[in-house]
C-alpha cells in the first residue's frame, strides 16, 4: 500500500477528512509559487512514486485537544500544481 493511502486509512479511523480538490481548483496549473503566496511557505515536501508533494500543516485546538491538517500540492516539472488534497480533522482543515 502506498504512504498516501496509507496516511489516508489511519486519519479516517481517526475520524479525519480526507479531500481532494477538483482540478478546476484555482490553483491548478500554476506554479508552486501561487500556492506559497497564499498559504506561506509550506512544511515539508516529499517525493513519492516518483511524484513530488509540497506540505503544507496546520493545528487548531478543538474540545480542549490539538488536532491537525495537512494541504498536499502534487507539482509537476517546472513546479506547476496538479493535484492538491487536504487529510485531516476537520476543525483544522477550515484554517486552508
Amino acid at each position: 500500500m502506498s504512504r498516501i493511502a496509507t496516511l489516508g486509512a489511519l486519519l479516517a479511523l481517526a475520524g479525519c477528512v480526507s479531500h481532494e480538490f477538483p482540478d478546476s481548483s484555482k490553483l491548478y496549473g500554476q506554479n508552486l509559487d501561487a500556492a506559497r503566496a497564499i498559504y506561506g511557505e509550506w512544511t515539508t515536501n516529499v517525493t513519492l512514486d516518483g511524484k513530488r508533494f509540497y506540505i503544507w500543516r496546520r493545528g487548531a485546538t478543538y474540545e480542549g485537544q490539538q488536532v491537525y491538517c495537512e494541504l498536499w500540492v502534487e507539482v509537476a516539472p517546472r513546479n506547476i500544481i496538479g493535484r492538491r488534497f487536504v487529510q485531516g480533522h476537520a476543525e483544522a482543515c477550515k484554517l486552508f
